[in-house]
């Protein structure tokens, strides 16, 4: 994946992240959970692993989009980094030309 692909995966990712509806729907997960893990009797061990599973899940999808939209900040930063050492690039050689 080149540095243009991660930059527009970045901001797919940020989209999702900042959609209303999405964080609706994480805001409901995170509340049903955490409402199946206080209803739920200590001894049910069963209940309380898949419960302990659920969780688990929801924070990993969130942190694949987060780590997503992290990667395509930091290509942006190295697109432009690359971009700004071209143009010095650039003007050294236009500055040998006029020397030479």
């Amino acid at each position: 994946m080149d540095l243009d692909d991660k930059i527009r995966r970045g901001h797919r990712a940020k989209a999702i992240l900042d959609d209303a509806v999405f964080k609706e729907a994480v805001a409901h997960i995170d509340a049903e959970l955490w409402r199946l893990f206080r209803e739920t009797p200590p001894t049910d061990t069963e209940a309380l692993g898949k419960i302990s599973q659920a969780q688990y899940f929801h924070t990993k999808y969130l942190a694949f989009f987060k780590s997503a939209m992290f990667d395509g900040e930091q290509a942006k930063l190295e697109a432009d980094w690359k971009k700004k050492r071209r143009g010095l690039s650039d003007v050294v050689t236009a500055i040998r030309k006029r020397v030479a």
